[in-house]
């Protein structure tokens, strides 16, 4: 299969992986990663990168324009266009949203230079949003163009599939899956003593948070829940960085000195090192107008070390973590800090509910296991563009591509 892929998180090398996956199940896999020469993200800017399995003809760097958000970027059409020539994928996958600038282009470019060639987009979008006229008239407008031209939706959790179907009436084929997967080499159970040591943390039960440091990801909630539970040894670690730093710094830290360790952004490597430091992860996120959960990567990543976790019940979070945590309304302090209460209390429960967790994530979670679904999708949605292309009903394709893929 000829494979083009394009999306701004793609342009690190750490990101790359689920198709450097892609190529050891199927080493006949040819590719081409297309992204934006810098993506813009809280944590810096990220520049492009190629993965040392890849090279730089299967990862390629184009200008942009408009390149305020991840949302309105459109990547230089006069290179695409000659990428699309010259490449001829079989399949197109666009890793972003269905309105979002680069798909709508992309997808033109597709029905200019390519009709044969399948497109496959990816969303997050679980939280049905009224924008008023005249964005939410457009972006109607553009996803309804790109959508009725994708062979395939992937869909980051279930509620964006349900909000798909029942807001959008799309009647296409969609699968759940995450956009990626860990490696388990990555992410073998154990401890980090060194850093330990370093961050101060020894003879301490280590509760942490690593993410964006928003009033929406529940930090202050969190915080106001160890407060009333000041009697057990605990220290905080926070990784991250955002809007509340100063409040943080200025009031909590002065408040609990010594007890609570912040750490700026790390690198996507560096991540499980300072999730080997905690006993729980906790990630108390909460839903506000604009957005609600949609996976945590850093949950399944805590999952896969075998952390136990103290979560939400907010958007995606509660179908990610499964059996692997102890769920908690959102929103809620006391039933956060009953949760949190009980694992202080008890280091079995904490080593059973890692256990647990890791399991799961071993079973879900995996680079390898989601490459091969992806894979997968790929396959289908070449063959329903086929199926489409040579006149049979698509409805009759999608239904029997659904049946497959869900047994």
């Amino acid at each position: 299969m000829r494979l083009l892929v394009v999306g701004h998180p793609l342009v690190v090398a750490y990101n790359q992986k689920k198709y450097v996956a892609m190529k050891r199940i199927d080493p006949s896999l040819q590719l081409r990663i297309v992204v934006p020469k810098q993506n813009r993200h809280p944590f810096g800017t990220f520049r492009w990168e190629v993965h040392p399995e890849l090279n730089s003809e299967e990862v390629v760097a184009l200008a942009s324009v408009f390149s305020q958000s991840h949302m309105t970027y459109v990547l230089d059409p006069v290179r695409m266009a000659w990428i699309l020539r010259q490449f001829r994928p079989e399949v197109i996958h666009v890793e972003e949203e269905p309105h979002a600038g680069v798909t709508v282009a992309t997808t033109c470019l597709r029905d200019a230079l390519l009709p044969q060639a399948a497109i496959t987009l990816f969303t997050w979008d679980n939280l049905h949003r009224s924008r008023r006229f005249p964005l939410g008239a457009l972006k109607r407008k553009l996803r309804s163009y790109t959508l009725r031209r994708a062979a395939a939706v992937v869909c980051g959790n279930r509620d964006a599939e349900r909000l798909l179907r029942m807001q959008e009436a799309h009647k296409r084929y969609t699968v759940v899956l995450p956009q990626f997967g860990l490696d388990p080499s990555d992410h073998t159970a154990g401890t980090e003593p060194e850093l330990r040591i370093q961050l101060e943390l020894a003879g301490s039960i280590v509760v942490g948070y690593m993410g964006r440091m928003v009033p929406e990801k529940g930090i202050l909630l969190l915080l106001a829940a160890l407060e009333k539970l000041s009697q057990y040894p605990w220290k905080l670690v926070l990784v991250g960085s955002g809007p509340l730093e100063q409040e943080i710094h200025e009031h909590w830290i002065a408040r609990f000195p010594g007890r609570i360790v912040h750490v700026r952004a790390v690198l996507h490597q560096e991540v499980p090192r300072y999730l080997r430091c905690l006993d729980v992860f906790v990630l108390a996120s909460y839903a506000v107008a604009h957005w609600k959960e949609q996976f945590g990567l850093t949950l399944a990543q805590a999952m896969m070390l075998g952390i136990p976790s103290v979560v939400s019940s907010c958007g995606a979070i509660p179908e990610v973590v499964g059996p692997g945590g102890l769920i908690f309304e959102e929103g809620k302090e006391e039933s956060l800090r009953e949760a949190l209460q009980m694992l202080f209390s008890f280091a079995r429960c904490r080593r059973e509910l890692g256990a647990r967790a890791r399991e799961f994530a071993l079973r879900h979670y995996t680079i390898a296991g989601i490459a091969d679904r992806y894979l997968s999708v790929f396959e289908q949605a070449k063959s329903l563009h086929a199926t489409a292309r040579s006149g049979q009903s698509r409805e009759t394709a999608v239904a029997e591509s659904n049946r497959a893929y869900h047994p």
